[in-house]
């Protein structure tokens, strides 16, 4: 007979005696691009949201080299010859442990197929570099910020910035917001899209930057007559885009406002600096600081579960719920905090 994968003449039976192959399964099906189509389509990559699909997307590229491979056929040093060329193109851990994260998933899509019979992914070794230190915005920097936002050339990003220190939003998060999903008379934010948890979590809006949330709300085109559009937008209109809005806007604000030094913006790779990132940093730390209940904090900040949804947020008096009065009376610890440290 002749072997369905090396195409050598061996003797009849379940296995090839040269390379091993089950002959029950059809090589043109179990290439690690064809485990990889069929992996997403199950619920893991489906139920993702677009961020954690991006990762697990840019992880593939690291790895498509060995694409057309029967998975069968991929050893341990294929998968970790890939890691070791990402470490010495100087990227990051963080990076490295997303494509092992891929090679896992890969690997238990075709041990559930039967294909394989180990996952080889636990054993694979990183040598990308450390994450750089993420510094959040110091109590101090708030004057400055506050003051910006009154008007000039970065008061809107000033604004932006203020919104996410005191409501922990990532920027995407706050940038995806549309007005037709909310309420003006509920001082409240509902929104998020990372995680499970980060869905639909209920944040109040803060006095010190309600003027800023109803002054971007009331701007927002009227359509049908009722509010439609982002709350936050581009110059034309449309969703203000991520990049542009950190490289453009935030950084050169933060050298204008001595939040950062030339020299940290010069080598960002290596020197610790403010980042967008670094307003929900400043939130979960102002937050500790003005005493507000962990718990609490949690479900404010989206990392667990919390049981009021869009649906109450939308069709019930959302200021009435108990939970949510109380996640209101924590919050408002952390405005008085800040005002303390500002003299107002």
């Amino acid at each position: 007979m002749v072997c369905m994968n090396c195409k050598k003449i061996v003797s009849d039976g379940l296995f090839c005696s040269i390379c091993g192959w089950d002959q029950r399964k059809d090589p043109a099906r179990c290439t690690l691009n064809e485990v990889h189509n069929r992996w997403k389509k199950r619920k893991h990559y489906r139920s993702l949201g677009p961020k954690g699909k991006r990762g697990y997307d840019l992880a593939w590229n690291k790895i498509e080299c060995l694409a057309e491979l029967p998975i069968q056929m991929i050893q341990y040093d294929d998968y970790q010859r890939c890691l070791d060329e990402m470490a010495c193109s100087g990227l990051s851990l963080s990076t490295q442990q997303k494509v092992q994260q891929l090679i896992s998933q890969l690997s238990k899509q075709a041990i559930i197929e039967g294909l394989i019979t180990q996952n080889y992914a636990s054993e694979l070794v990183l040598e990308g570099r450390e994450a750089r230190e993420t510094l959040p915005f110091e109590i101090n920097h708030i004057p400055l910020l506050y003051q910006c936002a009154k008007g000039g050339k970065y008061a809107k990003t000033a604004q932006i910035v203020l919104v996410l220190i005191t409501t922990g939003y990532r920027p995407e998060e706050l940038f995806s917001i549309r007005c037709e999903d909310m309420d003006p008379r509920i001082p409240f934010l509902c929104s998020g899209s990372k995680t499970v948890a980060g869905q639909d979590r209920i944040v109040p809006i803060l006095p010190l930057v309600q003027p800023f949330i109803s002054q971007w709300y009331l701007s927002c085109p009227v359509v049908a007559h009722q509010k439609q559009g982002y709350l936050v937008r581009g110059a034309k209109g449309g969703k203000k885009n991520f990049a542009n809005w950190r490289a453009r806007e935030f950084y050169p604000m933060t050298l204008e406002l001595g939040i950062n030094r030339p020299d940290q913006l010069n080598d960002k790779r290596n020197i610790p600096h403010i980042t967008p990132y670094s307003a929900r940093h400043s939130f979960a730390t102002f937050s500790a600081y003005a005493g507000v209940e962990e718990e609490t904090l949690i479900k404010m900040i989206g990392h667990a579960d919390i049981k009021t949804t869009r649906k109450h947020y939308i069709h019930a008096n959302l200021m009435d719920l108990p939970e949510v009065k109380h996640i209101r009376q924590e919050a408002q610890k952390i405005e008085d905090y800040i005002k303390i440290h500002m003299a107002i």
